[in-house]
């Protein structure tokens, strides 16, 4: 599930703007070895849970933030909200770089 869950926020992230239908296909389309590991290959219950994990938390490992995938979707509405996030994940690894901890 994990696997899962990181490549739905790298679809989130490389696909700003993305609604649920535009990510939920996105995943099966882009990323089907990772669906089907973690969610089996019945289409309804493969939606069924996507529903489910749109309305899951996830933590960027990059800056320690937690949203639910549906807010992340909200945080990377477009091109200029991703290019604030990296300013972001680079603020964050220059603060670990000093020793910082947050």
């Amino acid at each position: 599930m994990d696997e899962l869950k990181d490549a739905a926020f790298e679809y989130l992230l490389l696909n700003p703007g993305s609604e649920f239908g535009d990510w939920s296909k996105g995943l099966i389309e882009e990323y089907p070895a990772e669906v089907v590991d973690a969610l089996g290959n019945t289409p309804n219950e493969v939606n069924a849970d996507l529903a489910d994990l749109w309305e899951t938390d996830y933590t960027d490992p990059k800056t320690g933030i937690e949203q639910k995938f549906s807010e992340w979707a909200m945080s990377f509405a477009n091109e200029h909200a991703v290019g604030i996030y990296y300013f972001l994940v680079d603020a964050c690894t220059d603060l670990k770089r000093m020793g910082r901890k947050f």
